[in-house]
């Protein structure tokens, strides 16, 4: 039986209705991705002269041995730490991050390793949990959309700390690596131990330092490992941001389409009523003639 025109004109403003929330939503994250892409570019250069100043002392020879930071320890005791978002409505952007933590971990567990898990975010924190993962650490609060090196440095702090207390042999960090505004893949980032990178040089003179690469490595290593926290929380919001924006847009997309469907079957099932009207009238109008 065809749908009555009042029935469909409820469904009409009620799909009218959430079209609303969703284009709001989405000019909400254009707006916050504005923000958020700006963090993400202005913490590039500045995380690639850090790594570009550690590749030139690593190319000078110095002996990294001395910082615990380097080591590369022959055991299989390993922290994950992922990030995800706190909020949803994004797509398949936590599902993603999520299944890519899964499933390193299982990789890592068949090959024998010990795991701690960390997670910064609801979203992981729930799906972890009902997967049946046993999570050590779990971060909300202090998860924010708009991340300070602060942020950085305290996620550094946890991070850091069981790998210096030689809890842990390596610390692996999966989040949404931004390349560009159209691809934020989810990437796992080995954290520690940092591979003491070295660089091609174009001449055979070694580099100088003043004062000593030594003592620019002591400063440089606190930088270091807080800028890149930093650009990892950055460029997770910014990716969860481009990924609502998305999400929301098709969301808009589909309740006009589904909003220009119901008019039609509207302006159907009206005129199908007017018709039936009509004919009933001609219909008694004959009666009365007989």
């Amino acid at each position: 039986m065809p749908e009555q025109p009042k029935v469909i004109r409820r469904r009409i403003r009620s799909v009218s209705s959430t079209k609303k929330i969703t284009r709001t939503m989405e000019m909400v994250a254009t707006a916050k991705l504005r923000a958020a892409q700006q963090r993400v570019q202005s913490s590039g250069p500045y995380l690639e002269n850090l790594r570009k100043l550690m590749a030139e002392i690593g190319a000078s020879g110095v002996d990294v041995s001395r910082w615990p930071h380097f080591s590369v320890r022959p055991g299989k005791r390993t922290l994950l730490f992922l990030v995800t978002a706190n909020r949803g409505l994004c797509g398949a952007f936590n599902t993603n991050l999520v299944r890519l933590a899964r499933d390193t971990y299982r990789a890592k567990e068949a090959d024998g390793h010990q795991l701690r898990l960390f997670v910064a975010g609801k979203k992981g924190i729930s799906a972890l949990r009902y997967q049946g993962f046993e999570l050590e650490r779990t971060y909300v609060a202090e998860l924010s959309d708009r991340p300070t090196p602060q942020d950085g440095e305290f996620f550094l702090g946890e991070l850091i700390g069981p790998f210096l207390a030689n809890e842990v042999d390596e610390v692996l960090v999966v989040y949404p690596h931004w390349e560009s505004i159209g691809r934020q893949p989810p990437t796992v980032l080995r954290l520690f131990p940092i591979a003491p990178e070295g660089v091609a040089r174009t001449s055979g003179v070694p580099p100088l330092f003043e004062p000593s690469a030594e003592e620019i490595l002591d400063r440089l290593l606190p930088l270091y490992g807080r800028q890149l926290i930093y650009s990892v929380l950055a460029e997770a919001v910014a990716s969860e941001q481009v990924a609502r924006r998305i999400a929301m847009k098709l969301a808009t997309d589909n309740a006009s389409d589904m909003v220009t469907r119901l008019t039609r079957d509207y302006n159907r099932a009206r005129q199908a009523v007017i018709t039936k009207e009509i004919a009933e009238i001609l219909g008694g109008a004959e009666a009365l003639k007989e």
